[in-house]
């Protein structure tokens, strides 16, 4: 069989930096087929593993006559030409310290049907994989699994994807820079081979409604490699970058840098240096609360906005009922939903917090009230007004799919609310692949099987034991970005099988630029670990991940902000004991407030004095919880 390797190591030392990264991606034909492999520390993660794409029933990938290296206008990428016997396309890699990313990029005059890719990754027997099957990530599905990869063929994974090889590599599998393009997915094709593929819903398909939420029977159908019709921009077709990210440790794959290095810039006709409209910061809503519809009245929201006022956090999100207030409200005296957004919007104003407003970004199947946000005018006219009246920011729900109009109509809204000042969370909706380092203005996406879901278990919301699915989501769904999850709940969405601390220390484990929490009003203000809500961060200066983490069984998660450090415990469904290294904590003695159970619903409050370099040594219940301040004295 006769091989040409293109070797990463030799292109290097060319350019004068030779062994400069510690993941290698090698290139090379095998039998005229574009193949690659990835080593890690001279280790190797990825074994021979395709590429490619199908478009216009072209395997691009196969069937190849030259392959080299061409020039590229960015010193940071490797780009290579393929030639095959009807085409020929780019393929652009980057490697990093932490991994590796690829893109193909494809010559076209017009329009290409694409019928799925050949990429693929290869992955040594006896991989352990934590995935989620939830294609389109939408909140309601995201059932994580801890497999081998041997025994997984025919099953979807949704990206990211957490990987542990037998050496003992981690590795994540995600995609980044998402625009003019339909989101991927990846199916489990053979064992251990992990394919890149595409995810239609069957309702979007049968209805010929190209996103929003379809008919109920159609929430959790998928449509595998359904072809659809990509556009060239440039006389180009790119591809969003498949990303693999690399580490020895979980804290090294917590922390990696890929998505943002690789992702386009703000573009400065929407965004200038500053960007000092865009604030993230905490919010409430009233969604999960109790109180019946009572709960989304106007009344019920200054109700919100005074204890937001108390509590120093920034916003109100007002949900979805507020646009039918003319109909709801005892007191609309005739007034619209607008007059009374507005009479909030300035109430909260002079309470020195913010409202954000939800919409949906098209009508739901069967809903006849709901307004969407496709029509360019329609869009353009409610986020105008939106900002005439001092709105901050959109909660935008119910996109349901990834495919190429829904990508496009997440970028337009992004555009149009950018135009407005306007930040926006996007609710309902595919993973995160890098948009808001292009748009700032978007802070999350939900994504996340989070507080939402309790009590749709058995039926709309299926998915494993909460203590499990918490003590994953740090080392999965987050290494694409944050998530919506909604945390904080000490009532009828404060799952059964987690504390109260637990729920307590799952704000500083779930962080979000845009952290909203869902707990009642009353239970924050009187909440013995108040002064932990008060003064979360929602950015942060420095993660760092405990060596006692374990996947899906203890997620321990230290975080800087400035001079303070916070250490945020989650345990799984095994109670234990446990000892913690505090090495994260620099030379001295520190003043350590902390809050841990007693009891299953008990929060209770302690201070102590401890030096850095110690172990500390702590009990968890099943689905237990530990947080804790440590600040120099």
């Amino acid at each position: 069989m006769k091989c040409i390797f293109y070797c990463a190591s030799l292109f290097l030392l060319a350019s004068g930096s030779v062994f400069a990264q510690k993941s290698r991606m090698n290139v090379f034909l095998q039998q005229n087929e574009l193949m690659f492999n990835v080593s890690y520390n001279n280790r190797p993660v990825i074994e021979n593993s395709s590429l490619g794409i199908i478009m216009d029933n072209c395997p691009y990938g196969k069937n190849i006559k030259s392959f080299s290296e061409t020039e590229s206008s960015d010193e940071s990428i490797r780009s290579y030409l393929a030639n095959g016997v009807h085409h020929s396309f780019y393929v652009d890699i980057r490697e990093f310290d932490d991994g590796i990313a690829f893109r193909y990029r494809i010559p076209a005059n017009g329009p290409k049907c694409v019928y799925g890719e050949s990429t693929s990754f290869v992955f040594p027997s006896n991989t352990t994989v934590w995935y989620a099957s939830g294609p389109f990530q939408y909140g309601w599905h995201q059932i994580y699994q801890e497999r081998k990869t041997d025994s997984i063929e025919g099953e979807l994974l949704a990206p990211p994807a957490t990987f542990l090889t037998q050496e003992g590599i981690y590795a994540a599998i995600t995609e980044a820079n998402l625009f003019n393009f339909h989101g991927a997915v990846m199916y489990c094709t053979a064992p251990n081979k992990i394919q890149i593929g595409y995810a239609d819903n069957k309702g979007h398909i049968e209805t010929g409604i190209e996103t929003g939420l379809p008919p109920a029977k159609y929430w959790h159908e998928a449509v595998r490699n359904n072809p659809w019709i990509a556009y060239p921009d440039k006389n180009e077709i790119k591809t969003p970058w498949r990303v693999l990210m690399l580490a020895d440790d979980l804290n090294g794959l917590v922390n990696n840098k890929i998505i943002s290095q690789v992702c386009d810039k703000p573009d400065n006709a929407l965004f200038s240096d500053s960007n000092e409209w865009i604030k993230p910061g905490r919010a409430v809503f009233t969604w999960l609360t109790e109180g019946g519809v009572e709960r989304l009245s106007v009344a019920n929201h200054k109700k919100y906005i005074d204890g937001c006022a108390e509590l120093g956090i920034e916003s109100v999100v007002v949900d979805d009922g507020w646009e039918n207030w003319a109909q709801t409200e005892k007191e609309a005296n005739g007034r619209d939903k607008w007059a009374m957004l507005k009479e909030l919007v300035e109430y909260a104003d002079s309470k020195n917090v913010n409202i954000w407003v939800w919409r949906p970004s098209s009508p739901r199947y069967g809903n006849r009230s709901d307004i969407g946000l496709v029509d360019p005018e329609e869009r353009a006219s409610f986020m105008a007004k939106c900002a005439e009246i001092g709105v901050k920011g959109l909660k935008i729900d119910f996109f349901h799919t990834e495919n190429l109009f829904t990508v496009r109509l997440m970028e337009e809204i992004l555009k149009d609310a950018a135009k407005e000042k306007l930040m926006v969370i996007f609710h309902g909706v595919n993973k995160p692949a890098g948009e808001s380092f292009k748009y700032p203005n978007l802070l999350a996406k939900e994504a996340v099987r989070g507080l939402e879901c309790v009590g749709g278990e058995s039926s709309w919301a299926p998915g494993p034991a909460w203590p499990f699915h918490n003590t994953v989501l740090p080392f999965t769904r987050w290494l694409a970005g944050p998530a919506d999850y909604t945390p904080l709940n000490f009532r009828a969405f404060c799952p059964e099988a987690v504390t109260f601390t637990h729920q307590l220390a799952s704000i500083y484990m779930f962080t979000s630029p845009m952290l909203i929490l869902a707990a009642d009003m009353e239970d924050m203000l009187k909440c013995p670990g108040r002064r932990f809500i008060e003064e979360v961060p929602v950015v942060w200066d420095e993660n760092y991940v405990l060596p006692e983490s374990k996947i899906g069984n203890l997620a321990a998660i230290a975080r800087r902000k400035g001079d303070i450090w916070y250490l945020s415990v989650l345990n799984g469904e095994q109670e234990k004991s446990v000892s913690l290294n505090l090495n994260f904590l620099p030379e001295g003695k520190y003043r350590m407030v902390i809050a841990y159970d007693k009891g299953r619903k008990e929060i209770l409050m302690d201070t102590k004095t401890i030096k850095s370099k110690k172990s500390l040594n702590i009990k968890l219940l099943s689905g237990g919880g530990y947080l804790a301040r440590f600040e120099r004295i």
